[in-house]
């Protein structure tokens, strides 16, 4: 399974000596919804509390700085502004309102918003985004990562071990205005969900993560892929080796989502140590859900209540043949 890439010379020099400059280095969670607004305040706890030097940016729709005060007395605006506050006072982090990515678009639709803007932080050399939601194990690979990196106008995480085409899972970027105008312009002469964005703008070959980066520890994974794992696998050697998990099973709405207890032991790791794992992210995220943004999982909706039935049926069903 490999371990975490290890801290090279350079990188230890520098935690003795403070000769990088940081501050032009972070870490971005962009929010189009204010549903997604906790989970991305997570991720960036995760960073202060793991000491991480660069600086943490979360980017939201300019939208929400408009909303009138009798407007604030609504559950979820309220949600939304303690949030942001709790982000910006206590994790130290800087919040920037952004646009729709296409001029004269809804700004009060999630969809209005884009990845590429990301692109518009001139002001850094390199970024980080991770897809959430999900838990950081470790911030030392992606720091790592981050500081001595060649700045690569895109540099993603690959959709398959293949290499041949990039996901917006994990993204290291240089921001430009130029590569930003570029992008809106894209996208304003069509609509294109962020991954076909980036795939019909940036050659794969080019802006794939090194291989070297990614051989020696699971940098991205995802819990669905602990349902997979053989007799072989190893708890302690799984958690020393990965850095980041995204909590995402398609059977499943998302970790912030209280899901009955009697369809997760259906769904969970046939493997013990990895369903000890698998089982311990999600327990992980409740509390962290609870202690960060002080706010229980939420009830499934109807909706989701019939999709998880009928993909828990599915599910059933192929596993009888």
């Amino acid at each position: 399974m490999g371990s975490r890439p290890d801290l090279d010379d350079s990188y230890q020099q520098y935690i003795a000596g403070q000769t990088m400059d940081w501050s032009r280095l972070g870490y971005v969670q962009m929010v189009k919804d204010r549903v997604e607004l906790c989970s991305a305040v997570m991720l960036l706890s995760d960073l202060h509390r793991m000491k991480s030097p660069a600086r943490k940016i979360l980017m939201f729709p300019r939208l929400w700085l408009a909303e009138a005060e009798e407007t604030k007395k609504d559950p979820q605006t309220a949600t939304t502004w303690r949030l942001l506050r709790t982000a910006a006072r206590r994790y130290g982090v800087t919040l920037v309102p952004m646009e729709p990515i296409v001029d004269g678009a809804d700004a009060n639709l999630g969809s209005s918003y884009s990845l590429a803007s990301i692109y518009s932080l001139a002001e850094f050399e390199r970024v980080v985004y991770l897809q959430g939601p999900g838990t950081l194990l470790d911030a030392s690979a992606l720091d790592s990562m981050l500081a001595f990196s060649k700045s690569e106008t895109m540099a993603a995480f690959p959709a398959s071990p293949e290499r041949k085409e990039l996901s917006t899972s994990l993204l290291l970027a240089h921001p430009s205005k130029e590569t930003f105008q570029q992008l809106k312009a894209q996208r304003a002469s069509a609509s294109m969900s962020d991954l076909e964005l980036f795939q019909a703008t940036f050659p794969v070959s080019e802006s794939l993560i090194a291989d070297w980066t990614l051989s020696r520890g699971n940098l991205y994974y995802e819990s669905q892929s602990l349902r997979e794992s053989v007799d072989e696998f190893n708890a302690t050697a799984f958690e020393e080796a990965t850095t980041y998990v995204r909590l995402s099973d398609p059977e499943l709405p998302g970790p912030e989502y209280d899901v009955p207890y009697s369809d997760r032991v259906r769904l969970r790791p046939k493997n013990r140590e990895a369903e000890e794992v698998w089982s311990r992210l999600y327990e992980d995220f409740r509390q962290q859900r609870m202690d960060v943004c002080g706010l229980d999982l939420e009830y499934m909706p109807v909706v989701l209540d019939g999709l998880l039935s009928g993909l828990l049926s599915k599910t059933e069903a192929e596993t009888k043949l």
